[in-house]
């Protein structure tokens, strides 16, 4: 299980050391993609990836973040409370472009407020950055087209894997 645990603070390290890159070369933001309405959780996928993008589920997060939505599609493979202050989340099967185009609607109805959404091209890949606040926590997100082969003991491979992770203010 610890092994398991490094795995996916690695990853979360990897998406944060690539959002910090993102930041310093000045990529803040990307443009807001349109809303489209949400579907219940209980109505499967079905159609573009685009509508896919638009429609989710709620989970709920370990410790006390509580419910949080995720992309519809998305295979959560692990929620941990790493200590009093941080939560992380990672899932897979959702591209990068989706989940910035999820997030960008789904947050604020959540009741979150973004600060930054960023869509990329890095290292032979697309990678999305979105940061966000708000019910007494700042978070980021980081999704990666292809994350690294020493990541792949989370259960995701290495093809479109995501990380939250949530900081108690």
């Amino acid at each position: 299980m610890i092994n398991y645990r490094s795995a996916v603070l690695s990853l979360a390290a990897g998406a944060a050391g690539l959002s910090v890159t993102a930041c310093t070369a000045g990529i803040t933001t990307a443009s807001s993609p349109t809303p489209a309405p949400t579907r219940s959780a209980s109505v499967a996928a079905t159609g573009s990836s685009s509508s896919r993008a638009s429609s989710g589920r709620t989970i709920t997060v370990t410790g006390s973040v509580g419910s949080f939505p995720v992309p519809a599609g998305a295979k959560v493979t692990e929620n941990i409370a790493i200590d009093q202050k941080d939560v992380i989340v990672a899932f897979g099967s959702v591209t990068p472009a989706d989940v910035s185009s999820f997030y960008a609607t789904a947050l604020p109805r959540a009741g979150y407020t973004i600060s930054g959404n960023s869509v990329v091209s890095e290292g032979g890949g697309i990678v999305a950055f979105i940061f966000f606040s708000g019910h007494g926590y700042k978070g980021d997100i980081g999704a990666l087209s292809k994350a690294p082969a020493s990541d792949a003991g989370l259960g995701l491979g290495t093809k479109n894997v995501t990380t939250i992770t949530f900081t108690l203010k």
